[in-house]
């Protein structure tokens, strides 16, 4: 999803979408929040997929549930680690973060952290009945 394209939006730098019944989700983008000094930041609750999916029509087929998405001001598409990494672009107070993911393999490596770290929110507070399907299965005895 990252090669297509929203229409632009010059007054924002970043729209980002989210899994608002997340807890580690919605703790993310409070932080982001308060490091977002120059206010380029418009988050967007993916619980309401008609609203999110009228203003970023490319985002239909998205996995909202699965992922967090970012849509930049050129209106790429990133996912993931890549609309994590996108992101950090947003804020000085962010910037030190930057040369780690773009070192060699970072890529490659953060995908992988990303998913897991999807696949085990309900860990860190999450209500979503998507964080829910993705919580192991205990098992029958």
């Amino acid at each position: 999803m990252t090669n297509k394209t929203v229409e632009n939006d010059d007054s924002v730098s970043c729209h980002v979408i989210y899994d608002g019944a997340c807890g580690l989700c919605t703790r993310a983008v409070t932080v982001l929040r308060l490091l977002d000094t120059r206010r380029v930041l418009v988050a967007h609750d993916a619980r309401d997929r008609v609203s999110v999916v009228h203003r970023f029509p490319v985002l239909e087929e998205g996995d909202l549930d699965d992922a967090m998405f970012v849509v930049s001001p050129d209106g790429r598409v990133h996912r993931g680690f890549f609309a994590f990494r996108r992101l950090l672009w947003t804020s000085p107070w962010l910037w030190l973060l930057l040369p780690v993911l773009y070192l060699p393999g970072a890529g490659v490596v953060g995908v992988r952290l990303y998913a897991w770290m999807a696949r085990n929110r309900y860990r860190w507070g999450c209500d979503s009945t998507s964080c829910v399907t993705h919580a192991p299965r205990t098992p029958r005895r």
